[in-house]
């Protein structure tokens, strides 16, 4: 898993105020959060054997972190840690209704250099997800994949990316799978829409793309089949790291042997359960869970599931 761990800061409000207005939180909590470090905890919940590549700082809200990630089972042997710098944060704002409002605190979380990648970690790994980081870092870490044969998968995260989105692009014609969300993907293609947007990507080169819509569900595609997998109905006040949630449980399906559609059915099974709990790595099913869970909606569908090493 090439991407990093950041600290959240969830503020619970009544409304996302306008404007110049202000609101007074009601509840404000302390969480374990960072786009890699997310799918990487909830990999290792679904019985993955995972190693995080990215970075913190060397400060007490790093290694807080880091013993978090060790409880949950991620190797962190080969993060890398900053010297004098802040690990990054979050400040997220949530309402009763899941509206979200998110704003993001500088500091250390990804790898920014090619040499900074853990080329053996990479090698040693029978999948290789990579999410967010500088597209040297991404690049290295595909090409050492690709040397060992590993399956490889891409998440660039939000729309920030330090070298645009035409370097996230030409990553992507390298990959075995492409996962964006709706906004990700309008800002790669300027389409709007998560179906034309999906064309787009895949005309670009990545063997299967996902674009992940929230509760309409996610855009399946391969060659020229587009797939839409809905998400399942379950009520939930706070919405985040349900997308990791899902990326987790799409990534297992697909090494289990699952067809794209039937994975992306286990990753919104996963995606569902992780909502029972606020936070982006509280609420996350086990294996067991998830299976159980998918069976009881999807009744025909034979669900097994064969780990592998992230």
């Amino acid at each position: 898993m090439v991407g990093g761990p950041a600290l959240d800061w969830i503020a619970r409000v009544p409304y996302v105020p306008p404007p110049d207005g202000n609101v007074v939180a009601t509840e404000v909590l302390r969480a374990p959060g960072g786009l890699g470090a997310n799918v990487a905890v909830a990999l290792a919940r679904l019985g993955h054997r995972v190693r995080l590549l990215g970075a913190t700082g060397d400060d007490e809200a790093g290694r807080w972190l880091r013993q978090i990630l060790a409880q949950a089972g991620v190797e962190t042997d080969a993060l890398l840690v900053r010297p004098g710098v802040p690990t990054y944060g979050c400040f997220i704002a949530v309402t009763p209704t899941g509206e979200r409002l998110i704003f993001g605190l500088p500091g250390a979380a990804v790898l920014e250099r090619g040499a900074e990648l853990d080329r053996a970690a990479v090698r040693q790994a029978r999948a290789v997800h990579i999410v967010q980081g500088y597209s040297e870092v991404a690049w290295t870490a595909v090409e050492e994949a690709r040397a060992a044969g590993s399956f490889v998968s891409y998440a660039p995260g939000d729309v920030r990316w330090a070298d645009g989105p035409a370097a996230v692009r030409e990553v992507a014609r390298h990959v075995d799978l492409l996962v964006v969300n709706r906004v990700e993907a309008a800002a790669l293609t300027g389409e709007d829409d998560p179906a034309v947007a999906l064309r787009r990507l895949l005309d670009g080169g990545p063997r299967c793309t996902v674009v992940t819509a929230g509760v309409a569900g996610a855009w399946v595609g391969q060659g020229a089949q587009i797939t839409l997998v809905p998400a399942f109905p379950v009520p939930a006040t706070d919405t985040t790291g349900a997308g990791d949630a899902f990326t987790a449980g799409l990534l297992t399906g697909l090494l289990a042997g699952r067809s794209p559609e039937e994975a992306a059915r286990l990753g919104a099974a996963v995606a569902a359960l992780k909502l029972r709990a606020p936070g982006a790595q509280a609420g996350l099913p086990t294996i067991e869970e998830a299976l159980a869970f998918e069976s009881s909606t999807f009744p025909s569908l034979e669900v097994s599931c064969e780990l592998a090493e992230s």
